[in-house]
């Protein structure tokens, strides 16, 4: 049977850089309408909540997502947008008890035609209560995103870049095991460090048109499933030395395969110290156009 090489998700990514020329391209009408800066902030309390669920979708411009030590309040938001071109919404409800909250945060654009780039100025600072298990959502469009986790209690996070840098960190251990993990790029360099620290179960990465690197650093504490679908652009992973590796290919990828310090056994490839490894970390590493290389810390 005859099989497409680029696949579906090539053709996803051709559709982020047909979205990025026609959001780069703009309207005249569009240019001429003045910009118009607003503020928004906010501080939710805290009540009775042990676990918040948090949705944030950002269409154009920047996102700053940290943790805080909060005593008082659930989370506390500055958002500053161009209130011509783009509406915020913003939903908080609880359970009946009281006891999970869940928090909606999205700022959509209301252009139709195309969006000119001096309104990619729109900013959102975001900082959770860091003694709250959250779930966390992220949908970042055009622009930058930094989510700085450490120190907050993750129990998931599903992490979308879209066109633009991307930056996920965890420079101290989790607090509350991590579930999972889903991290999907677009068009920009991605590039997640101390995901070790999350103590995760399973974690899957899609790459898209920019690369990604991936940094496993941190505190180990439980065996791990990885997978890990290439895009167009390549992804490194960076692995500590003291973790057991086994890695499964297609066979049609195996070109794009740069291992070091693995042997090949059946149809996996396993680093020197698997067998005597405390963890072991599978991954599983699916067919895309750029390559992957898996080096040691």
């Amino acid at each position: 049977m005859c099989r497409d090489p680029l696949g579906s998700h090539a053709m996803k990514n051709m559709a982020w850089i047909l979205c990025l020329l026609l959001i780069s391209a703009g309207c005249d009408f569009e240019e001429r309408m003045p910009i118009e800066m607003a503020t928004l902030n906010q501080t939710q309390p805290l009540g009775k909540e042990k676990i918040l669920e948090s949705t944030i979708r950002f269409d154009i411009g920047s996102v700053e997502i940290s943790g805080e030590t909060q005593k008082e309040s659930l989370y506390t938001y500055d958002l500053e947008y161009d209130k011509v071109g783009f509406s915020p919404e913003v939903r908080y409800n609880s359970a009946l008890d009281g006891t999970e909250g869940r928090f909606y945060f999205g700022l959509q654009s209301t252009h139709k035609l195309g969006i000119p780039p001096q309104r990619f100025n729109n900013k959102l600072r975001l900082s959770f209560n860091d003694s709250i298990p959250l779930k966390l959502k992220v949908n970042a469009g055009v622009g930058e995103a930094r989510l700085s986790l450490s120190n907050l209690k993750v129990s998931q996070i599903d992490f979308e870049s879209g066109v633009g840098e991307a930056k996920m960190s965890a420079y101290a251990p989790n607090a509350v095991p991590c579930e999972y993990i889903k991290i999907k790029n677009g068009v920009g360099r991605l590039e997640a460090i101390g995901l070790g620290n999350f103590n995760f179960r399973k974690l899957e990465f899609e790459g898209g048109v920019g690369g990604a690197t991936l940094d496993f650093s941190g505190e180990w504490k439980q065996n791990a499933d990885i997978r890990i679908r290439v895009g167009v652009g390549g992804v490194t992973v960076h692995m500590p030395r003291e973790i057991g590796v086994k890695v499964e290919a297609e066979k049609n990828f195996l070109s794009g395969l740069h291992l070091e310090g693995f042997s090949k056994q059946d149809s996996y490839y396993y680093s020197e110290n698997y067998t005597s490894a405390a963890i072991k970390v599978s991954i599983n590493v699916a067919a895309g156009i750029g390559g992957l290389r898996i080096t040691w810390l």
